[in-house]
């Protein structure tokens, strides 16, 4: 469940808007499976090194104890920054888009226009910032709480986004394109057709499904899915069999993520309409205002489904119960990507990488300092997220992302020979074989040239709607090399001190 509120269950409610500026050739729900294979791949490999090496860390300790701890410190630094940016980024977008949401499909639904008032306070400077703020600070305390106990919230949020998706998709079904376009003409004070003609003639949008519209978008789509190993840097502090508890997380919950976003994808093409969705996100998100005016001028906020339902009902409750299943996604998100990088702190200072402080827990077990620590971190965060641009260096997250993941699956095919020792001593799972190929290296190949091919793919024009900037590349490529460089500080001032903490890689941590 954890793993599913970090990938988002209802998120591609709001997705959709962008995945159709991008990908206007491309037909999201024949995407949703061939993207599931490929993650699966990658999920394989996450289920046997957490399998084999079951401990808080995830790829720092395995790659640190495959590779070279430097690596694996490498990888998971990158891995934390990017997760350091969604905190902020994230609790920005629920200030920005999905609480305004809610507030506009209520003056929708009750005619009170004076909740517009109170979405467009949160979209301004101030507004987001304070709004943002609170949720992380919601977010600290709950991690300052027992691991049971954070968990029993998670779930709690899975239970409710789960009940909207539910309804979201009750509701949809019985309801045609036809019903839509009128209610729509009705309500907006203009048309679809009007909209269409817009994007058509004047924006020069051509939305005709394509293959290689299609397979363009697959990239996007296998972005969606990121969040499903996460239960492996938390690995330590789960019970039971490592082998069934991560598999279920992590090989396991693509399966139910995919069958939810094509039903989610397939009835928003049902009732809403590909074109219309490539046409009203392409004139919303324009930067030319006389294409932008044509959407603006009739509708408060960017046409994600969590608005449209609020054309196609006129239950008060239900138009407010979805955008607040998107403030719940922000919430997760937040929650998932505070707790997973305070693990991952907590493995290197118990490897002495980073001062080892910053591994003391409490009586209760909670690793306070590094929590704290992550807590002035996303801070830092929001402010940097709502009143600067140096977050828009990391515009190229996902390929510093999928870099890191690729050394992680090189790491997991040189597995077998590199960490002998650990290897064998794995369950028997991990050492399955294909006549004398270990699996794990066979897709550890197959997963590090994918997890290549989706990291350049996220940069190139056809993928980002923009060239290439080179800026932005480098900007990720320095948090590898500071990185290294944080790493070599500690290895000689430990060395100095007579403490060699790259030994640290001869062994696994214990539980």
């Amino acid at each position: 469940m954890s793993n599913l509120v970090a990938m988002g269950l209802v998120v591609n409610i709001w997705w959709i808007v962008w995945a159709s500026l991008l990908y206007p050739n491309a037909d999201l729900p024949s995407t949703v499976f061939i993207a599931l294979v490929a993650n699966l791949i990658i999920a394989f490999v996450y289920w046997m090194l957490s399998t084999a090496m079951p401990r808080t860390g995830g790829d720092y300790v395995f790659v640190g104890r495959i590779l070279h701890p430097s690596l694996g410190f490498m990888v998971n630094f990158m891995l934390v920054t990017a997760m350091i940016t969604w905190v902020g980024i994230f609790a920005q977008l629920n200030a920005v888009y999905f609480m305004p949401t809610m507030f506009i499909n209520l003056a929708h639904g009750t005619g009170n226009t004076s909740y517009l008032g109170l979405g467009t306070w949160m979209t301004t400077p101030n507004g987001q910032f304070i709004t943002a703020l609170a949720m992380v600070t919601i977010v600290l305390l709950v991690m300052l709480l027992p691991v049971k106990w954070i968990f029993r919230i998670l779930v709690t949020v899975f239970a409710l986004q789960a009940i909207i998706y539910i309804w979201f998709i009750a509701t949809l079904l019985p309801i045609s394109h036809a019903d839509f376009v009128q209610a729509f003409n009705a309500k907006s004070g203009t048309t679809v057709e009007a909209i269409l003609d817009v994007a058509k003639n004047k924006a020069g949008v051509d939305w005709t499904i394509t293959i290689y519209g299609t397979f363009i978008g697959i990239v996007y789509t296998m972005l969606s899915y990121i969040g499903y190993a996460n239960s492996a840097y938390f690995a330590g502090e789960l019970g039971g069999d490592p082998k069934k508890s991560q598999g279920l997380a992590i090989f396991v919950s693509p399966f139910i993520f995919s069958a939810a976003i094509w039903a989610l994808y397939a009835l928003s093409y049902q009732v809403f309409g590909h074109d219309f969705l490539v046409a009203s996100s392409t004139l919303a998100l324009s930067s030319d205002p006389s294409i932008s005016s044509a959407w603006y001028n009739y509708a408060a906020t960017i046409p994600t489904p969590a608005y449209l339902v609020s054309f196609i009902s006129d239950n008060p409750l239900f138009i407010v119960a979805v955008p607040f299943g998107l403030v719940l996604t922000a919430f997760g998100f937040a929650a998932t990507y505070f707790f997973v990088p305070v693990r991952n702190i907590f493995a290197w200072a118990f490897d002495r990488t980073i001062p080892l402080k910053f591994a003391e827990v409490d009586r209760r077990g909670v690793p306070w300092v590094s929590t704290l620590l992550y807590g002035a971190i996303a801070y830092v965060s929001v402010y940097l997220a709502v009143y600067t641009t140096v977050f828009s260096y990391f515009t190229y997250t996902n390929f510093g992302w999928f870099l890191g993941i690729a050394i992680v699956m090189f790491a997991a095919a040189g597995f077998p020979w590199l960490a002998k020792e650990i290897y064998n001593t794995a369950p028997s799972i991990v050492k399955m074989k294909i006549g004398s190929l270990p699996v794990i290296t066979l897709l550890g190949v197959m997963g590090g040239f994918l997890s290549l091919f989706v990291s350049y793919a996220s940069i190139i024009p056809a993928y980002t709607g923009m060239e290439i900037n080179p800026v932005y590349i480098v900007s990720l490529l320095i948090v590898f090399v500071v990185a290294l460089v944080i790493y070599g500080v500690s290895y000689a001032y430990h060395k100095a001190k007579g403490v060699p903490i790259d030994l640290v890689a001869k062994e696994l941590p214990p539980l």
